[in-house]
């Protein structure tokens, strides 16, 4: 019986996307993701504070 190793290696490394952007591209990026998980979590907030006036009524 073979031996399988759960996770194998990545010896031979793919290349991605990432990979190919630009700096500038990576920081656009990067703060696109944070402004939009920044604008989730303050939608988040306020449907939060909504249902909690709704449930203490």
């Amino acid at each position: 019986m073979n031996e399988v190793a759960l996770f194998e290696p990545r010896n031979d490394r793919v290349a991605r996307a990432w990979d190919e952007l630009s700096e500038i591209d990576r920081q656009v990026l990067l703060e696109s993701v944070r402004q939009r998980r920044a604008y989730q979590a303050h939608k988040s907030r306020i449907y939060t504070e909504l249902y909690g006036m709704r449930v203490n009524k």
